[in-house]
């Protein structure tokens, strides 16, 4: 993995996987077939709305029913995308990994995975209180919307 360019993320017995922070910890670049699952379950780590710049999609069904080779997307990916890609993979890298105690003041300054997870939690209770204060308990079962402003993609 820490030779390769691209690391295939296929879907398994669930949508998310931990080998998708593996890819990124180790430079690269996420190959995912289901585009709302990525982006479902890893919101609060990797921004939602930038996928592009980091992964590439392929779609599942293009290649099940379709006959697309992957082989053949992947290396139709120009070498200087393929530059910039993995350089905001490695600028992701630290929003998937936990921070070591007394770590330098750099890294303090950096959200790692802990961090984002807080947030993203004390996002969603903060949003049910609101839900039940404003009278809409049922909004309190929502999930979609626990990073809608964008608050993962300043990095």
């Amino acid at each position: 993995m820490l030779r390769a360019r691209f690391c295939l993320q296929p879907p398994g017995d669930t949508p998310a996987r931990r080998s998708t922070f593996d890819a990124v910890i180790a430079g690269c670049i996420p190959v995912f077939f289901e585009d709302a699952a990525a982006r479902a379950h890893y919101g609060w780590h990797l921004p939602r709305s930038r996928y592009a710049d980091f992964s590439v999609l392929v779609p599942k069904e293009d290649v099940v029913f379709g006959g697309l080779r992957i082989a053949d997307v992947l290396a139709a990916v120009p070498p200087a995308e393929v530059r910039r890609m993995r350089a905001r993979v490695l600028e992701l890298a630290p929003r998937v990994m936990y921070r070591r105690h007394g770590s330098s003041p750099d890294l303090r300054a950096i959200k790692d995975a802990f961090d984002l997870a807080i947030d993203g939690v004390l996002r969603r209770i903060n949003r049910r209180v609101r839900a039940i204060e404003e009278g809409d308990p049922d909004r309190i079962y929502y999930q979609d919307d626990d990073d809608d402003d964008d608050r993962n993609d300043d990095v």
